[in-house]
């Protein structure tokens, strides 16, 4: 049976504890994710767009990706291909890829780097200690070492918390959790996690939800 990639598996393992109210975005560890279609309001710029804060430049050449139905925008590097799909009913996923080839890849070869940002819905609502403590039972369970935990405020007052995750073989993972209007961003990454942490950084809300 073909792997799935390492950020998708994680994910599924993560949203297994979900409430019964709602389907998560994988609710299995083996996900067939679904061939790419538009999202629409989802903009993939190809100028540089400074974000509205007092953020540093990014290190890297910049473009804006901005999803208005999403409620949220974030820098990714220039060149880089993005992948959108739609993932069930109620969520939505989009791939930043260092390159095009590495989208279904179970785990990316070195030098290559993978971002993931999934929205979705899950009860409670507004809630994101429940949302990640739900997320840090499941990797338990699954036998995932967690390295680092960091509550943060990102742009335009956006708090989130970010984690460093290590599969039991050893494989280490970013992600970031937030809380947008009513919908929960999930930002995951694996490759260059420096990189990855300082892409996740630039998380901000846009527009009414």
């Amino acid at each position: 049976m073909k792997k799935k990639p390492l950020i998708v598996t994680l994910l599924a393992l993560s949203l297994a504890a979900c409430v019964p109210s709602f389907t998560p975005t994988s609710e299995a560890h083996e996900v067939d994710i679904p061939e790419a279609s538009a999202i629409p309001n989802a903009t993939a710029t190809e100028t540089i767009a400074e974000p509205q804060s007092k953020l540093p430049a990014p290190s890297f050449e910049s473009q804006t990706y901005s999803d208005k139905t999403a409620g949220f925008a974030l820098e990714y590097p220039a060149g880089w291909t993005v992948k959108e799909t739609t993932v069930g009913e109620r969520g939505s996923q989009v791939l930043f890829l260092s390159s095009p080839d590495i989208a279904d890849l179970a785990t990316v070869p070195e030098g290559a780097t993978r971002v993931a940002v999934t929205v979705q819905q899950w009860a409670p609502k507004n809630d994101l200690a429940a949302f990640a403590a739900n997320r840090k039972t499941a990797w338990e369970a699954s036998g995932f070492t967690l390295l680092g935990e960091e509550p943060l405020e990102l742009d335009l007052g956006l708090d989130a918390v970010r984690f460093v995750v290590q599969t039991p073989d050893g494989l280490p993972s970013a992600w970031l959790f937030a809380a947008i209007g009513e919908q929960y961003v999930t930002v995951s990454g694996e490759g260059d996690l420096t990189l990855v942490q300082e892409m996740m950084q630039y998380l901000r809300p846009i527009g009414a939800q």
